[in-house]
């Protein structure tokens, strides 16, 4: 009921003057209308009545009815046009409301779509940015990748490097020694050749002989191999006696000579020294 009214009040409110004009047009109709009292006994005369005045009120009261019919006609037409006047606000109105709404969805309709696009917009801005942030990355993994093989690649050149030229150096070491010991072995062949090892040889034995004390049980033709360690200054580290013709009591006393001679005899020349000598211990009967 009362969204009826809400929708329809004009109509309403229409009807309901249109209802109190129509009462107020009757009220003043009775209002004007001659009231006749109630006839009042008087005492009979004679009167004389003009037809002229009769018909003079007849007239009269014909234009008042003739008025009244066209001010109720005027106030009808009047309500009629203000009827109509309230419906085409009416209508109006709710075309106004009709074409509010229409705008009213339109710009929602517009403001959605706007939304949409924006959204789109910043899913596809996102996207992008992910995209190239991600090839950012990978462009600077690539990078680092190369940096990385390119350290590598050097390190492994600089260490083939290193390692040529300590190769290098090793097999140019290697060979000076490779000549240094062939120009030794062969000043020392030369020396050896030159009788001079034979000399130095010599010179020990016969420091070990005068230095040993010939036990009794010592025989003629005695013979003994002894081998002798020493340092470069000729002292003498150790003895050892090998292939030998006399008993015990004999080697011990050529051990003992030949501790007795350190420190040994130089060599007349240098590249003659040998750590260890092989001698031949033969006295002289």
């Amino acid at each position: 009921m009362i969204e009826f009214v809400r929708q329809h009040w004009t109509y309403l409110v229409g009807a309901l003057l249109l209802h109190v004009l129509f009462a107020g047009i009757f009220g003043l109709t009775m209002i004007a209308l001659p009231r006749h009292a109630p006839p009042v006994p008087l005492a009979i005369q004679a009167v004389v009545v003009d037809n002229s005045v009769l018909a003079g009120a007849q007239r009269e009261r014909e234009r008042e009815a003739e008025a009244r019919r066209l001010e109720q006609q005027r106030e009808a037409r009047r309500v009629q046009e203000e009827t109509a006047r309230q419906e085409a606000e009416r209508r109006a109105e709710q075309e106004r409301e009709l074409a509010q709404q229409r705008q009213e969805q339109e710009q929602r309709r517009q403001a959605e779509e706007r939304q949409v696009r924006e959204r789109e917009e910043a899913e596809r801005q996102e996207a992008e940015r992910k995209r190239a942030a991600e090839a950012e990355q990978q462009r600077q993994a690539e990078a680092e990748r190369k940096r990385v093989e390119e350290i590598k690649r050097r390190q492994q050149e600089e260490a083939q490097r290193r390692k040529a030229a300590e190769d290098a150096r090793a097999q140019a070491a290697r060979e000076e020694e490779l000549r240094r010991q062939l120009a030794e072995e062969e000043g020392r062949m030369q020396a050896a050749n030159s009788g001079l090892m034979n000399q130095y040889v010599a010179m020990i034995q016969q420091r070990i002989v005068r230095n040993w004390n010939r036990p009794p049980s010592a025989r003629p033709g005695l013979e003994c191999e002894v081998r002798v360690t020493q340092t470069p200054g000729g002292t003498v580290l150790s003895v050892q006696i090998g292939r030998c013709n006399g008993d015990a009591a004999v080697k011990q006393s050529i051990d003992a000579a030949v501790m007795r001679s350190s420190p040994l005899p130089a060599p007349p020349d240098p590249r003659l020294f040998e750590r260890t000598l092989v001698l031949v211990f033969k006295p002289i009967d």
